[in-house]
């Protein structure tokens, strides 16, 4: 230790007035400052990195709900295996929405809540298309995986709910997560074509896209 302080004022001297003292001050606040500074550099690339994948499996499974009719209008035959594997990815694609709903909650009430307004627009459309996909007969050949030939579906609106939600997950990342808190972050989605009625009570309206130019 002796030694250690010897070699420091050695370098850093001292004219009697304190300025040895100043100047080791600097040296070791700095190092504790970039110890800190990188310390917090690592958290959020760590945070950015867990949240990136939360929500790319939150927009996984909502693309698998809303892909979900068109896999029943495909299926090749009404034997109670095959209807029972539909069924159940149906199932699981409904039990994955409610789980990333929660992780997203926690993650942003705002994002939640058009989570939330996405899922009761396309409830509808999936159901309905879902329906019509039951009635078809199933597909034989490569012929019958074209849907537009023989009973029409209804159609389901998934690219483009899927299109406004990578649209507002921008905000979530970089610079923009520090400077949007909640009330200015459900202005600027809204702002992008993204309208909220409000907390937990979203709406979509119809044709909603996003605007030229915003991403």
């Amino acid at each position: 230790m002796v030694a250690m302080n010897d070699l420091l004022w050695t370098m850093i001297g001292d004219d009697g007035n304190g300025a040895g003292w100043v100047i080791l001050t600097v040296i070791l606040t700095s190092g504790v400052v970039s110890a800190l500074v990188t310390k917090l550099l690592e958290r959020g690339a760590k945070r950015d990195e867990r949240v990136r994948d939360g929500y790319a499996d939150s927009t996984a499974v909502l693309v698998a709900w809303g892909e979900f009719p068109y896999r029943v209008a495909r299926r090749t035959s009404d034997e109670a295996e095959v209807c029972a594997a539909l069924v159940g990815r149906g199932h699981d694609a409904q039990e994955g929405l409610a789980c990333r709903h929660a992780w997203i909650v926690g993650e942003s009430v705002v994002m939640s809540e058009f989570y939330s307004a996405i899922t009761v627009q396309l409830r509808p459309q999936v159901a309905d298309a879902t329906q019509a996909a039951w009635r078809r007969a199933p597909a034989s050949g490569g012929a019958g995986m074209v849907l537009s030939d023989g009973q029409p579906m209804p159609q389901v609106e998934v690219q483009r709910f899927v299109d406004l939600w990578c649209l507002a997950l921008r905000y979530r990342f970089g610079w923009r997560r520090w400077v949007f808190m909640p009330g200015l972050l459900r202005r600027a989605i809204s702002n992008c074509g993204v309208p909220l009625a409000g907390p937990l009570c979203p709406t979509i309206r119809k044709g909603t896209s996003p605007r030229p130019g915003s991403r």
